[in-house]
């Protein structure tokens, strides 16, 4: 009897795992790079660059701007995670993506939003090099706004300019944190582009962190709890950024 039992619990736990592993399949690569995202499991992110590069030469051109994003997603954990090398790798494949596309399609501003961007992971590598390629960032980025003032993306990397900019080149914590509240508001007004979109939360997340820069903890509260709201299942938001925020907002008092 007790065998039986045993069999049967090991029958259903193969077809547990078996549905798992059809769900993952059935999944395209946004919302397996959302729930890598979400779950703080970025070899997952990874594998999902890696399969994408892999038949590079079968997508389509929107394909290849979701690679895109894929890229810069990954380079900017990468450079956090202090795996140098690895983000180089990218930023030189994502480079080559951009510059490939552009040539095709010269008006689309995120092409020159991610160009800026991956400038800026350059510099983030290499201090020495903010010199040369800082002018040519921000060159990038606004030529993304006056292409497409709606689009968020070249918000996005205005913002981070300006937040991570000295203030003695024009950097400013304040406007940056203005150009990421612009960013939210436009992908706020497209359901496309906050459903199951990595880069939602983490604008949002950074919207918070940049509130709390500047001094306005009631705004990072409110956006941190909008976030968490939005997604509970946000690990790294639940389970580090708010928790360590809440103990900074307790010791204020």
């Amino acid at each position: 009897m007790e065998r039986k039992k045993c069999f049967r619990y090991l029958i259903l736990a193969w077809y547990s795992l078996s549905s798992i592993g059809i769900l993952t399949a059935q999944q395209g690569p946004k919302q397996q790079v959302y729930q890598a995202f979400i779950s703080d499991r970025m070899d997952a992110w990874d594998q999902v660059i890696v399969d994408l590069s892999r038949r590079k030469a079968n997508l389509t051109d929107g394909q290849l701007m979701d690679l895109i994003n894929y890229y810069y997603g990954y380079v900017g954990w990468a450079i956090g995670q202090d795996m140098d090398r690895k983000a180089r790798n990218y930023i030189h494949e994502a480079d080559k993506l951009i510059d490939e596309l552009m040539q095709e399609h010269p008006q689309i501003p995120d092409l020159y939003a991610y160009k800026g961007a991956f400038l800026g992971f350059s510099i983030g590598l290499n201090k020495i090099k903010a010199v040369v390629l800082g002018p040519e960032s921000m060159k990038n980025i606004n030529r993304a706004l006056d292409l497409g003032p709606d689009r968020p993306q070249g918000w996005i990397e205005k913002g981070n300019a300006l937040f991570y900019m000295p203030k003695m080149f024009g950097g400013s914590k304040q406007k940056a944190l203005e150009a990421y509240q612009k960013a939210i508001f436009l992908m706020e007004e497209d359901p496309g582009l906050i459903s199951h979109n990595w880069l939602y939360l983490n604008v949002l997340m950074i919207l918070g962190q940049s509130y709390e820069e500047t001094g306005q903890w009631q705004k990072a509260k409110i956006t941190y709890e909008k976030l968490l709201q939005i997604e509970p299942g946000f690990t790294y938001m639940r389970d580090e950024v708010y928790p360590a925020f809440l103990k900074r907002w307790d010791a204020r008092e």
